[in-house]
């Protein structure tokens, strides 16, 4: 064969090998797609990543479901999806908790932050609400710190999980305050609402979400947020700032992300379909029943927005001295 000719069996080859890549792109997805939660199911985390998942689906006409992973704090969903063949068929959708916490928090990570993800989209934002068990005699943020210091070492909060955003939130409370509590973690956030539920724990600081219910009945009352605005899930109950602590305001987030290495014409679909999600009729508004703010960055700046919270965490952890060593 001539030069002549091999250059143009090489070109054709080139040719094909692109346009079937670009194919494959286009065509995803083919088959199932799998969306890791890294929480059991109940929590705000869980629900969210139903949401899309349905949206998502019915839009494309393809399979995808929702996958529990959970275990330390979320750590073993988020490193499945880190360690996955980047195809897109196998999405983390999470919390901030082992995205923007943890990492801040334990010195050996199986992932690094941001590199082991394609950031795809954030979805939404959210307080935690501190809940309290509502037999004990506790109204209000006053009557919380007059009485958790009226019992040092006895109150207990309940969280998703070691060195997540449910722990480090309280702990950080607990330290700007004064007050000695105790940690009982939890594999997700619905359990560790349960446990306060049922007197099993004093005090958690959950999703409005999730506590939502058991506001509702009765089982746990709402007494604080930590997001900077109200809550319209629960418009009476203050935000920490109003309190007069606004050193503990913070928001947290749900988003989705891949694997990095994911090809990015498939990041971009996901991307698109997610903001197609958060952009479609009714959803601000059945995110505002959740108590959630649609929150709807992307990309780089997605990617930056985490990398921030990581650092404004890292920072706060290294001011109370909190670093978890084990799990």
């Amino acid at each position: 064969m001539t030069r002549k000719y091999i250059g143009l069996a090489l070109a054709f080859f080139t040719a094909a090998g692109s346009v079937s890549t670009y194919a494959q792109a286009q065509e995803y997805p083919t088959q199932t797609v799998r969306i890791i939660v890294p929480f059991t199911p109940g929590g705000g985390t869980d629900l969210t990543a139903r949401i899309v998942a349905d949206e998502l689906g019915k839009a494309w006409g393809q399979s995808i479901i929702v996958e529990n992973r959970p275990g330390a704090a979320s750590q073993i969903g988020i490193d499945y999806v880190a360690k996955a063949k980047p195809d897109g068929y196998t999405l983390l959708w999470s919390s901030a908790d082992g995205i923007s916490v943890l990492p801040a928090v334990k010195a050996k990570m199986p992932y690094k932050i941001p590199d082991s993800f394609e950031f795809v989209s954030s979805f939404a934002s959210f307080p935690l609400i501190l809940g309290v068990y509502s037999k004990l005699p506790i109204t209000s943020m006053k009557e919380f710190i007059d009485y958790a210091k009226a019992h040092p070492g006895e109150m207990h909060f309940s969280s998703s999980g070691a060195g997540g955003g449910g722990h480090l939130q309280p702990a950080y409370m607990a330290k700007q305050l004064g007050l000695d509590v105790a940690h009982v973690p939890y594999d997700s956030a619905a359990p560790a609402t349960v446990a306060v539920a049922g007197g099993h724990a004093e005090f958690t600081d959950v999703a409005p979400s999730t506590v939502g219910p058991y506001v509702k009945d009765g089982t746990i009352r709402a007494i604080a947020t930590s997001g900077r605005n109200r809550t319209s899930l629960f418009p009476d109950v203050p935000t920490v700032s109003e309190l007069g602590y606004p050193d503990l305001t913070e928001d947290f987030f749900y988003g989705m992300y891949a694997p990095a290495g994911t090809p990015p014409d498939v990041v971009k679909k996901l991307r698109d379909g997610v903001q197609t999600v958060l952009n479609s009729p009714g959803m601000a508004d059945k995110l505002h029943s959740l108590g959630l703010e649609p929150l709807g960055l992307t990309g780089d700046e997605f990617k930056n927005f985490v990398v921030n919270d990581l650092n404004r965490w890292t920072k706060i952890a290294k001011d109370i001295n909190f670093q978890l060593t084990a799990q």
